[in-house]
């Protein structure tokens, strides 16, 4: 856990960035608690954190939308919970890519089954930005004014290491749960 608060604080802002492409919840909470205690800047981290959001979820669904031919044998294993996805895209639309970005999980599937469900780049580009902002800065200042409380937390689970990796299995049979009965016919 210390190395990677040192870590953090080296090499944090460029972490962060890179971090958030792929989503990013973690890192954006790290940062503002670390940000909380005069290590980081706040709003670069909000900044870096939300440039990263957009970006990623944009290229997925570039990548989604232009490279489907390529991306059809990754997704062999998974196209119940694209047409699931795509059915809740058509379905609920803008909703669901601002409720997205705050399901872990979610980030990579709904950009790319928005793409495939042929939805507006721009509109995407706009609902998407206003979303990875509020997520950003939601997050952000969330992480920054509980800064405290989360690193007490994270140093009681430091004391007791089994309890983050049964933690970590409960979410993801949470997630399988959800995916699994939610996708079928």
């Amino acid at each position: 856990m210390q190395e990677m608060i040192e870590n953090l604080l080296e090499y944090g802002y460029i972490i962060l960035f890179f971090y958030s492409l792929g989503g990013g919840m973690v890192g954006i909470l790290a940062a503002a608690v670390l940000s909380s205690s005069g290590k980081l800047d706040l709003y670069l981290c909000i900044g870096l954190a939300f440039l990263g959001n957009v970006l990623g979820s944009t290229l997925l669904f570039i990548v989604g939308k232009y490279y489907k031919k390529e991306l059809a044998p990754y997704l062999k294993k998974h196209r119940r919970k694209f047409a699931l996805a795509t059915i809740k895209i058509k379905k609920y639309g803008v909703s669901l890519l601002i409720i997205q970005k705050f399901v872990y999980g979610l980030k990579t599937f709904i950009p790319i089954a928005a793409a495939l469900a042929r939805y507006n780049f721009m509109k995407f580009f706009i609902v998407n930005t206003l979303a990875s902002l509020l997520w950003a800065v939601l997050l952000g200042y969330l992480g920054f004014v509980f800064g405290y409380l989360i690193e007490t937390i994270f140093n009681k689970l430091g004391e007791y290491p089994y309890i983050a990796p049964l933690f970590l299995v409960f979410l993801i049979l949470v997630l399988w749960f959800y995916l699994s009965r939610f996708s079928k016919k």
